[in-house]
């Protein structure tokens, strides 16, 4: 079977009308997500040095970079949105092998304004290329059991697979038939960025590039849909065979079945897993024990004298159990941090993520009250899901609270946002929630009210723009 081509056809041929109610939905909340992320990841100090350099590029103001307004070919905005979208890492994932989403609304929008787009055709490009994207991500394998029960990691790991968003996204705007596609594939496949998140979290303070630069990745995809549509041409079948992209970005192996099985009918959106926090997932299901012990209990913050919490291995590996931070990146990534952030640095949004906050005294003594082990459930766990899923579902984590008048205990193998539960899948009035939380300190509540009232009714609109107006900070 050639995969390359049955996800070609798919990205060309399957139109709005033949997305399923639920998918529509899904979509609308994706990119309600993904553009509150890039809202409150638009000030931080990578943001700000990205902005800089390529808004200096100049050249044809096709499409917006958010929040400051200014104008750039659509390849560089799509630039810039994408690495702000990620910027505060509280963006999707999908079954905890990528997050997709910054690099398929950014370059969907950008072009989609470029062309003059309407919703309609904007929402069914995110949803059509976070489905390609998510597919090649599940495809891959980075991390399996053996016969033995032992874990096995791929010589390296990145996520170069989510450029093929960006690829799509801005493939079905321009309008490519299915000889163009292939081709926009294949150049993909040899200008996305390297895998590089081998090292990441390994050693601190940690570095503005992160696991995977954004920017770049949602850029090549958007030129390599430029390039086909000008005639370039590439090898047509990259997802395939023995040397195929699983090869060339160090996967153990390919699942091929996650690349076509019922293709057109489950769709990756509607299983996309939110952050409610601004911070890495696997620190998310600390934080929701944090707040439900204190409202349960009546635990005020000042009274706490010591937290323990259990991670999973891979948070440890990473060092997410350090309190020394240094970096904005470094915040995103500390179980310490992330919890004095809840108790003192009020909801969560970008607030948790300025200088001030990290400056905080009160924060900085919180911080040494919590300490982190490895949660003694996760390895079995992790193994059974990979085993029966291919991927890992749970996340196993525990939390206790010690105060003078007693100590307070929990435990949970999910957190909020995950889809597998109706106690934890995010509700509309909860991405409404975040979203808010996000954006209205850059945009006003204003803008900010009017901006979501958009993405729900973006399908009825006639052109995106209408949208983009709404996410210029004055």
């Amino acid at each position: 079977m050639n995969y390359t081509e049955t996800l070609a056809d798919f990205a060309c041929q399957v139109s709005f009308d033949q997305l399923p109610p639920g998918a529509v939905h899904a979509g609308k909340q994706l990119i309600l997500d993904t553009l509150g992320c890039a809202v409150a990841g638009h000030d931080m100090p990578s943001s700000r040095i990205v902005r800089r350099v390529i808004a200096a590029y100049g050249g044809s103001p096709e499409a917006t970079v958010l929040v400051s307004g200014e104008r750039l070919p659509a390849a560089l905005a799509s630039y810039v949105n994408s690495h702000i979208g990620n910027a505060i890492d509280a963006d999707d994932t999908l079954h905890y092998k990528a997050h997709i989403a910054a690099a398929a609304v950014a370059p969907a929008l950008a072009i989609a304004e470029r062309m003059g787009s309407s919703g309609r055709d904007f929402l069914s490009a995110v949803i059509v290329g976070y489905e390609v994207a998510g597919r090649i991500a599940m495809s891959l394998r980075s991390l399996i059991v053996t016969e033995e029960g032992k874990f096995q990691f791929g010589p390296v790991s990145g996520y170069s697979c989510i450029a093929f968003a960006s690829t799509v996204c801005a493939g079905r705007l321009l309008g490519l038939n299915r000889e163009q596609m292939l081709h926009a594939f294949g150049i993909t496949a040899a200008s996305a960025p390297l895998p590089a998140s081998s090292q990441f979290g390994r050693v601190l303070p940690r570095p503005m590039t992160k696991y995977a630069m954004y920017g770049t990745t949602a850029e090549s995809g958007v030129v390599a849909a430029l390039l086909a549509q000008g005639g370039f041409t590439a090898e047509r079948g990259v997802l395939d065979g023995e040397q195929g992209f699983w090869r060339v970005v160090g996967s153990l192996g390919c699942n091929w079945d996650a690349l076509t099985a019922r293709l057109g009918e489950r769709w990756a959106v509607e299983e996309v897993i939110y952050k409610v926090y601004p911070g890495c997932r696997f620190l998310n299901a600390a934080i929701d024990m944090f707040y439900d012990l204190c409202r349960r209990h009546g635990i005020e913050v000042d009274e706490i004298e010591r937290i323990d919490i259990g991670l999973h291995g891979a948070a440890l590996a990473k060092h997410m159990d350090d309190p020394n931070v240094v970096t904005m990146v470094d915040a995103c990534f500390s179980a310490p941090y992330l919890l004095a952030a809840a108790a003192y640095a009020g909801p969560p949004g970008p607030s948790w993520h300025t200088p001030e906050a990290r400056a905080d005294e009160r924060i900085k003594r919180f911080m040494k009250k919590v300490t982190v082990a490895l949660e003694p459930t996760a390895a079995a766990i992790a193994a059974a899901d990979l085993r029966a899923l291919g991927h890992n579902a749970r996340m196993p984590s525990s939390l206790r609270i010690v105060t003078s008048r007693g100590d307070y205990s929990a435990r949970v193998e999910y957190s909020k946002g995950d889809p597998y539960s109706a106690d934890t899948k995010c509700s509309d009035a909860d991405l409404a929630n975040k979203f808010r939380n996000f954006c209205v300190p850059a945009l006003g509540e204003a803008s900010t009210d009017a901006a979501l009232a958009r993405v729900w009714a973006i399908d009825g609109a006639d052109d995106v723009r209408e949208l983009v107006r709404n996410l210029i900070a004055g």
